[in-house]
């Protein structure tokens, strides 16, 4: 059998570490440590000698699947938004099939993201897992998000909502404890449930609504006092498990500038059947670190094929892809429905398979052509033609600022029908540590404006055809307060300065972290820029800046 360059549905039911949230909880401090060295141990290996990243995955037919699905979804994601001039409309794709195209690149989580002006200190989950000196953060964030549960994967909060607990029968926080403990509550279709308390402060549980006393709630949440908690334990209703992630029990704490923070203890229950697995997997992607994110494949597909409708087309339409990144990009143009021509570089040496003497996008893209193009739909009317007719793809190892020197591509000049991409943001995301890399090369910002953003916008002007469009995904990188390198506005005037005119921006939406709410108030006095509203949410978009060329 021919060795697959993707990695399929992950392993971790076969981990010694697989267990369940219930026995973790049983675990001393001690036992839950040694339990998270493991589990990082297993991660890693499985990483390094198999290239499985700690992520769920599909297996190869689920992968043939969504592929497929990718070629007949239409992309109607695209949202009118009439109250910005500038605005050419909103994109809000959140589409889950396009995910599987990770699959064909597992360094995608070694990424380092760095924060600040500098690229010193960035680090990537894939840090978290093998640097023996973020051993001891990798723990504590275990025991943050995966014992304490900070992102709910495994317990749900005790409310005052029946639809949320439906085993609530009214009674106070302190009689429901005392009626768990008696064998009331957790019976029937609930007997393989528990409790386990939870300490926050008064300050934080205020948002869910105001306090009534007498039913010991903040707006549907009931709480304990820490009084309470005590007399539960002392009186023998709670056993070690159920406080095992509280501590000493304090009602509050004083700061060193004085301030007194008031504490209160939230009753959470879980199913005790619950396994990590793979919920776990939510832990590392957000709290170690940033993960880096692919581009969405469809829309790419989108932009291909709405912004060469202009265009009458005989031969396929030749589509630039000046930082192929993780192979959202290319996947739009596989799946598009119109005839297209991929073109792309990266000189990223993680995506190129030694083996076959492809790169990951090409081996991606033959996939694709293999498993889901038909012999139907796909093929000249000719009744003898029976070939296969997917697009078709060039990819090239050259960074982009150098790509024009390459003879091979300069047979693209004057060719290219459409040129889109979303190129490094400076020195944010480092794909490799590879010397080649542009935040390496063009380690101050002005040299890598001046060396890499110029020249690379240059190679894509002077190649495309007249009457056709450029479209650029790159957003400011904040380095302070409200301080941002500005590449939106350089790469704006960088293109003009070369005679593109500018058309306005596509506002490209992001799906939001899980516990995380955009509020535009309290974005802006913290400096977010880009806030978009749909409907009555308000998300943080990406910029995609429209250019054409006479």
């Amino acid at each position: 059998m021919a060795k697959k360059y993707f990695y399929e549905q992950s392993k971790f039911s076969e981990f010694k570490s697989n267990t369940t949230y219930h026995q973790l909880l049983e675990k001393t401090d001690d036992e839950f440590n040694d339990w998270a060295r493991l589990i990082r141990k297993e991660i890693v290996d499985a990483w390094d000698i198999d290239g499985q990243p700690p992520v769920k995955g599909k297996d190869e037919a689920g992968i043939i699947s969504h592929f497929g699905k990718l070629k007949k979804d239409e992309c109607n994601f695209f949202v009118e938004d009439p109250d910005d001039d500038e605005s050419l409309g909103i994109l809000k794709n959140f589409n889950k099939s396009q995910s599987v195209v990770n699959q064909f690149f597992p360094t995608m989580l070694k990424t380092r993201i760095s924060i600040g002006e500098s690229a010193d200190g960035g680090t990537s989950i894939y840090d978290y897992f093998a640097e023996d000196s973020l051993e001891d953060g990798f723990i504590k964030t275990m025991a943050r998000a995966v014992k304490r549960d900070s992102m709910y994967a495994w317990c749900r909060s005790l409310t005052t909502v029946k639809d949320e607990n439906a085993f609530w029968n009214g009674q106070t926080p302190y009689k429901f404890v005392k009626d768990v403990y008696d064998g009331k509550i957790f019976k029937g279709k609930w007997e393989n449930h528990d409790i386990v308390l939870h300490r926050t402060t008064e300050a934080s549980i205020r948002k869910y609504g105001p306090l009534n006393e007498n039913k010991q709630t903040y707006g549907t949440i009931l709480f304990l006092t820490g009084k309470q908690v005590r007399r539960l334990v002392k009186e023998g209703f709670l056993n070690n498990r159920q406080i095992s992630n509280i501590g000493d029990i304090p009602n509050s704490k004083t700061l060193k500038n004085g301030k007194v923070v008031k504490y209160v203890y939230n009753v959470r229950w879980y199913d005790k059947r619950d396994g990590i697995f793979p919920r776990i997997i939510q832990a590392f992607r957000l709290g170690l670190g940033q993960p880096a994110v692919n581009f969405p494949a469809l829309t790419a597909k989108w932009i291909y094929e709405n912004y060469t409708n202009h265009i009458e087309q005989e031969e396929p339409l030749h589509i630039y892809d000046s930082s192929s990144g993780w192979g959202g990009r290319i996947m739009g143009a596989m799946s598009s429905r119109k005839k297209t021509h991929y073109v792309g570089t990266d000189p990223n040496p993680d995506n190129f398979i030694d083996d076959l003497g492809i790169s990951r996008y090409e081996y991606m893209a033959k996939y694709y052509n293999d498993k889901v193009v038909d012999t139907h739909s796909e093929t000249m009317s000719n009744f003898f033609a029976v070939e296969k007719q997917g697009n078709t793809y060039e990819l090239f190892q050259d960074g982009s600022e150098l790509i024009s020197n390459n003879p091979k591509f300069q047979k693209y000049k004057g060719k290219l029908d459409l040129s889109f991409t979303s190129p490094p943001y400076f020195n944010r995301e480092q794909y490799s540590q590879d010397e080649n890399q542009s935040f390496k090369a063009y380690s101050e910002y002005e040299d890598w404006r001046d060396n890499f953003l110029r020249p690379t916008l240059t190679t894509i002007y002077e190649y495309l055809k007249n009457d056709r469009y450029i479209l650029w995904n790159i957003a400011d990188i904040k380095i302070g307060k409200s301080i941002y390198f500005p590449l939106e506005q350089d790469s704006i005037d960088i293109l003009q300065s070369l005679g593109g005119e500018y058309k306005g921006k596509l506002k490209m939406t992001m799906a939001a972290m899980i516990g995380a709410n955009v509020n535009k108030r309290e974005s802006i006095e913290t400096g977010m820029k880009n806030l978009v509203q749909v409907g009555t949410t308000w998300y943080k978009y990406e910029p995609i800046f429209v250019f054409h060329k006479k």
